[in-house]
């Protein structure tokens, strides 16, 4: 029965991605949906994109080691939304399609060029964590392996992708965001009457210092304030009110399912011991030895849909802007054609990774670090009116991309203190280039 719903789920979608396909009509339409969005579809989609499995699970995972500091992740999010909110002022008369258009107009064609290529590269890993996420979904919902819940969720995320580009995802998004805020809501309801343990790790404790808190601040708040995705749906927008209202409502969802995902995890941790967890997420478990089955399949599913939800999103990111390493702009008349088949590649790509790596927050946030030691100052000092060379600008990209790369894989606190100076190392290369023209 669960095989039958779930396929049926996948059908719908792919449905809608075909609807989608036949009102196409131009460029504008496939990467940013005509630009005619209102605040719930382009609030949806913000919410359902940054709700993907890696932030719901690894939140609620990070919640059973670590108490109250679980709540961070969604936290840090709503802070960078909150900083991006007066930077509406200075995006909202853009008239490209993505982050790379605005690194070419501030600083050249080969520094679109080159971000193009490079920020595809990082997302490959947060395409793969969302892969992960419903593969791990499917084997529970279904008899299918691991590696055959891989294959077809990557199968539904490239197809229904290429059909329609944003408009398929910005209209399925909002549908995708009830299902996951309805499978939460129910979970914590469920849970919320038990008592919760005085020895509960607060907010900053052993396993999350200070300076782990200043590091997921630069990695992962600054690529809601500078982030390809998030762009892409503002640039959805029909106006800057759009904008900043669906940045409001996004927040007001995000700083609460930051308590309730801590507090899932919390319970988790009273209620299961580390030798009982292993490997698997808590959340997973609390759904299987836990919850009436009505709620835990409705946590599936709104797992299932948090997946799909921010992997077509990350997916066609990627592709887009690769896209760009080959064309001048997406407004050719060959960039749909290019980005469909570079979605086919990168959705592919996406699917290999996802076979061989093993953790799915970690996968995110090493993602999410190189692309932030790379860009983020290059993007924000240029939405504020910074001009250097472009080989400065390159330089800073791949030096500030190389050390955070290097800080996640070392780890520990050395690795932090590298992936904090890869900001200094972008900036300070961006400031003395300028200099010293």
């Amino acid at each position: 029965m669960n095989e039958l719903i779930l396929f049926f789920y996948f059908f719908i979608v792919i449905i809608i991605g075909i609807l989608s396909f036949k009102k196409v009509k131009n460029n504008s339409d496939f990467f940013v949906a005509g630009k005619k969005a209102g605040v719930l579809q382009v609030s949806g989609s913000l919410l359902a994109s940054i709700l993907g499995s890696s932030a719901i699970i690894g939140s609620v995972d990070f919640a059973y080691i670590s108490g109250w500091a679980g709540s961070s992740l969604m936290l840090c999010a709503a802070f960078g939304l909150i900083l991006l909110y007066p930077l509406t002022n200075y995006i909202k008369n853009f008239k490209g399609y993505n982050l790379p258009n605005m690194l070419g107009n501030f600083y050249g064609e080969e520094v679109q060029k080159i971000s193009s290529l490079l920020i595809p590269v990082a997302w490959l890993g947060v395409i793969a964590s969302q892969i992960m996420g419903a593969a791990k979904i499917i084997t529970i919902l279904s008899s299918f392996t691991y590696t055959q819940g891989v294959c077809i969720s990557g199968a539904v995320f490239i197809f229904y992708t290429i059909l329609g580009g944003q408009l398929s995802i910005i209209k399925t998004d909002f549908v995708q965001l009830i299902f996951i805020l309805l499978g939460i809501i129910l979970t914590f309801s469920y849970i919320a009457p038990e008592p919760i343990s005085e020895t509960v790790p607060q907010f900053i404790n052993e396993n999350f210092t200070y300076l782990d808190l200043f590091i997921m601040i630069l990695t992962y708040s600054t690529t809601y304030l500078v982030g390809p995705d998030i762009y892409s749906r503002l640039f959805c927008s029909k106006n800057e009110k759009v904008m900043k209202n669906s940045i409001i409502v996004s927040v007001c969802f995000l700083i609460p399912l930051a308590y309730i995902f801590a507090r899932i995890g919390i319970y988790g941790s009273q209620i299961f011991e580390s030798s009982q967890v292993g490997k698997e997420s808590v959340l997973l478990m609390i759904a299987d030895k836990k919850l009436p089955h009505f709620i835990s399949f409705s946590l599936y599913f709104g797992l299932l849909s948090a997946v799909i939800s921010s992997a077509d999103t990350t997916l066609l990111t990627a592709s887009s802007l690769a896209a760009q390493v080959f064309l001048e702009d997406l407004k050719s008349k060959k960039a749909i054609f290019i980005t469909r088949i570079l979605t086919i590649i990168l959705g592919i790509a996406a699917v290999i990774i996802s076979l061989k790596m093993k953790y799915i927050l970690s996968t995110l946030l090493l993602a999410l670090a190189v692309y932030s030691g790379a860009f983020i100052i290059p993007v924000l000092v240029g939405i504020f009116g910074f001009r250097t060379r472009k080989e400065v600008v390159i330089s800073a990209i791949i030096l500030g991309g190389i050390t955070a790369l290097i800080g996640k894989l070392y780890g520990g606190d050395i690795g932090n203190f590298l992936a904090a100076g890869a900001f200094l190392i972008n900036g300070g290369i961006l400031y003395l280039g300028n200099k010293l023209k």
